[in-house]
């Protein structure tokens, strides 16, 4: 009798541990639901703070290039703007048809160009050249003024072609200079060419003069 008595006792406490693992269990799992939500959580907001991240960089990069732009712009419009001034000097003195018939008329064939460029530069009385001549006290010194000159880039077929082009140039009435700033050759698949710089003082030479 006595160990029918502990069945009952014994399926008690078996039932008891059960609802103690059952308990423990749910527990374990809201836990592990939470821990879950929460990481989902973290990576949502941190895929949002990526984003914006992402956003931002990109807004930056556009910023950064739209400046670069427009700095490249304003150097550009202002460059312009000086070659228009000096164009327009020229305009007016009537250099630059003095500078495109020297060109015009000293032209050669196996002679190309590249870029004309247009600038001003000061030109002040030396002393020495008033002290070199004492006997034209009676003749003004030259006043200061801005040198009109014209930059040209090209290529040539060879030293000759060049050198006689230069010739030419300088027998125009309306070069007072001519200087070779820059030469060197340039090799292609079947020929041999020359690069070249002049530099050009335009204004009309006196009368009488070579």
């Amino acid at each position: 009798m006595s160990e029918l008595d502990l069945i009952p006792a014994d399926y008690a406490r078996e039932q008891l541990l059960l609802r103690r693992l059952r308990l423990t269990m749910l527990v374990l799992i809201a836990i592990a639901c939470l821990v879950l939500l929460a990481r989902s959580g973290l990576g949502v907001l941190l895929a949002a703070e990526k984003q914006q991240v992402s956003r931002l960089q990109a807004k930056k990069l556009l910023w950064q290039q739209s400046k670069a732009k427009t700095d490249e712009y304003t150097n550009q419009a202002l460059a312009m703007e000086k070659q228009l001034v000096a164009l327009d000097e020229l305009r007016g003195r009537d250099h630059l048809r003095l500078f495109l018939e020297a060109l015009d008329n000293a032209y050669m064939e196996k002679v190309w160009f590249d870029e004309l460029k247009y600038y001003r530069r000061e030109n002040l009385p030396r002393p020495k050249d008033d002290a070199a001549a004492p006997v034209r006290q009676t003749v003004a010194p030259r006043p200061p003024g801005v040198e009109q000159r014209v930059g040209v880039t090209g290529h040539a077929l060879n030293h000759v072609t060049l050198a006689e082009f230069m010739k030419k140039l300088e027998r125009q009435s309306g070069v007072g200079e001519v200087s070779l700033l820059d030469t060197s050759p340039r090799t292609y698949p079947n020929a041999l060419i020359i690069d070249f710089k002049l530099g050009l003082l335009i204004e009309p030479k006196p009368r009488g003069r070579p």
